[in-house]
């Protein structure tokens, strides 16, 4: 009993990151799915559902993908926390999860190169938009400064580069929420390949039930 609760005791320090609920929840299931079993030392608990880490790592990454599908039948009103960031913890709890689940390495490794191509296409797309909108902010900034400056020699000169910096303005304007809704996308991409490898590859384990 004594390396019963030594496993639960470790279990539960590694599930901070779920509410007070829902880890009762869990460490009310897997304290009974233990004696159920009649589990008597840390060894056969191991056997059965990995260390404390691994089985946390399976069951944050069960709850993240859980609470994403839970987001989808919210209204927008009720939804606290923004989309995004909630897919990026699910890719990063999913990919620990799949690193502690029983996956040939060759595999593995595959299917997080494939996470990190992802991953590196989404920082390109942040760091493109960022470096295109500063560069055509910076360039239709000078374009309007240099045409006022050179409005008392030539109006027809003036005008023509405050057009040209209005008309940059406006690019970056277009540019801006293309690029983040570019990067929405392959993120909501990410995700979602993330979550068909997961339930694909991750062994099957006995979870908490619903209430």
């Amino acid at each position: 009993m004594m390396e019963n609760n030594s496993y639960i005791h470790k279990l539960t320090r590694q599930l901070s990151q779920l509410s007070d609920s829902e880890r009762d929840d869990v460490i009310d299931f897997y304290s009974e799915y233990i004696m159920d079993a009649n589990l008597t030392t840390e060894d056969e608990i191991v056997q059965k559902l990995g260390t404390p880490k691994q089985l946390a790592r399976k069951i944050l990454a069960d709850y993240s993908i859980r609470a994403i599908d839970a987001e989808d039948q919210q209204t927008p009103n009720q939804k606290s926390e923004p989309r995004s960031k909630r897919n990026i913890r699910m890719i990063w709890l999913v990919i620990l999860a799949l690193m502690a689940s029983p996956i040939a390495i060759p595999l593995l490794l595959a299917l997080i190169a494939v996470l990190f191509a992802f991953m590196v296409a989404i920082a390109g797309v942040i760091i493109g938009t960022i470096v295109g909108v500063i560069a055509i902010a910076v360039a239709g900034i000078a374009c309007i400064i240099g045409g006022l400056l050179i409005s008392p020699t030539s109006i027809a000169t003036c005008v023509f580069f405050i057009g040209i910096g209005l008309s940059a303005i406006g690019i970056m304007l277009v540019v801006a929420p293309l690029g983040y809704l570019i990067i929405k996308v392959l993120l909501e991409m990410a995700a979602n390949f993330t979550r068909w490898l997961y339930q694909r590859f991750s062994k099957p384990r006995q979870q908490p039930k619903e209430d």
